[in-house]
């Protein structure tokens, strides 16, 4: 079965990869060798935001990701697309629950706010264009963001021969977790497993680059 891949980075990421040592994921052969089964995965499409060295706890996380999504794009090169939207940084007061005991006087305190922008549209977006075009016959989409809802809903009512199925990057209470609002929509659902993202790492070196793992993750 012809299948594209739609991947929420971020929804990826602190679903399942954040306090993971998988992070050198391949996501081609995550999905085309571990994931699915009797599927030619055309092209995984990758959605994510530059990460801001504000919104870290390491100021190296920048240059990870950019050495990441570089592997990505040397590794399989016609398989694997990275659409990138952006992150806005925003400093705005916020009204405390409950009050600091040292300054009970003050009610609101300054935060950093972090909010990715375009991703989440991009690829409803690119989802509902690929079923209504026909450029596969299924579309699997890694996430469990609810948002996405509507984009199902519009693949299932106008499109309903293409099979459309959800792998959730989720943990913990595996299928019990997954978005009741995409599921009830999507042909199958499944969690994703640490299992798969174990087997399915990139080389620590890329071929024909210099483009290495890092160290730390």
């Amino acid at each position: 079965m012809k299948t594209i891949i739609y991947i929420d980075g971020y929804n990826l990421y602190y679903g399942l990869l954040r306090r993971s040592p998988h992070k050198w994921l391949d996501l081609y052969t995550l999905f085309q060798s571990h994931v699915l089964q009797d599927v030619d995965v055309l092209e995984v499409r990758y959605y994510t935001a530059p990460v801001l060295a504000r919104m870290s706890d390491d100021t190296e996380s920048p240059q990870r990701q950019r050495t990441y999504l570089q592997a990505l794009r040397k590794h399989a090169p016609s398989k694997v697309t990275i659409i990138e939207g952006k992150m806005i940084a925003a400093t705005p007061f916020s009204r405390l629950v409950h009050p600091i005991a040292e300054a009970p006087n003050i009610q609101k305190v300054q935060v950093y706010s972090f909010e990715e922008k375009q991703s989440d549209v991009n690829m409803a977006v690119d989802m509902v264009v690929s079923a209504l075009t026909n450029a596969c016959e299924q579309i699997v989409v890694c996430s469990n963001d609810s948002d996405l809802k509507a984009a199902f809903a519009n693949i299932k009512q106008h499109s309903p021969h293409i099979k459309l199925g959800l792998v959730a990057p989720v943990k913990g209470e595996g299928a019990r977790a997954i978005s009741q609002d995409l599921s009830q929509l999507a042909d199958w659902a499944k969690a994703l497993s640490p299992v798969h993202l174990a087997k399915a790492q990139l080389p620590e070196k890329i071929y024909g680059t210099a483009i290495r793992k890092p160290n730390t993750w």
